[in-house]
């Protein structure tokens, strides 16, 4: 019996990443998705890559090319992984970011970018409801200041994440504006809109993503 093959088209996904390219100024493409892709954007464009756990470090060969998302670390895990040349992270919780703000006061040689994950109302199908993950506004208005003087934190920014196919939901500049200080903008280094771009399916009205699109150029 022959096993299933899956065909993996190159031309598309340099299609895709021009299409996301277009809309910012640095594209991450989430390497748990496909890590396939990963290997073809890699060896061909200049894409970062979103990592959630350690064991998808395999998957890449310049380390230096990761957004690593933390999740339940500790002071060993990041000695480790600023070791393997990693310096970009994201936190979504208090506990994490003690951790980091601990492991740089003590290694102040160690020059890293950290973003903190806001958390937006998010009303899907699945959820109807607050999405669960990341910072209140006030605590990211609050801590930004507070983080700007720590020496080992070379750039800033504010993470969060969008994904649903429900236009309602992109109206980035309003809630963004609503959210987030004058001062905090002043002091950030980069706005990371996660959670990538919505996917075609055999029900998928197409003019959903050209209202994306315009959205998320008028919020750049």
């Amino acid at each position: 019996m022959n096993e299933p093959k899956f065909i993996l088209s190159r031309k598309k996904v340099f299609e895709q990443y021009e299409k996301a390219k277009k809309l910012s100024d640095l594209v991450s493409y989430s390497s748990k998705t496909n890590p396939e892709i990963t290997k073809v954007l890699e060896a061909s464009t200049d894409s970062l890559f979103s990592i959630h756990s350690i064991h998808e470090l395999k998957n890449i060969t310049n380390k230096k090319r990761i957004i690593y998302l933390a999740q339940g670390w500790n002071e060993k895990e990041i000695t480790f992984l600023v070791k393997e040349k990693i310096f970009r992270f994201v936190v979504d919780n208090v506990v994490d970011l003690k951790v980091l703000k601990e492991f740089i006061l003590k290694n102040p040689s160690f020059k890293l970018d950290l973003f903190l994950r806001l958390k937006l109302k998010e009303n899907t199908l699945k959820t109807e409801r607050y999405f669960v993950f990341g910072f209140s506004s006030d605590f990211i208005n609050k801590e930004i200041p507070e983080l700007k003087k720590i020496p080992g934190i070379s750039h800033l920014g504010i993470h969060f994440h969008r994904k649903t196919q429900n236009l309602s939901e992109w109206n980035l500049k309003e809630e963004i504006e609503d959210t987030i200080e004058k001062e905090t903008f002043d002091k950030i280094d980069f706005l990371i809109m996660g959670g990538g771009l919505p996917s075609i399916y055999t029900n998928t009205n197409m003019k959903v993503f050209e209202g994306i699109f315009s959205k998320i150029k008028t919020f750049k």
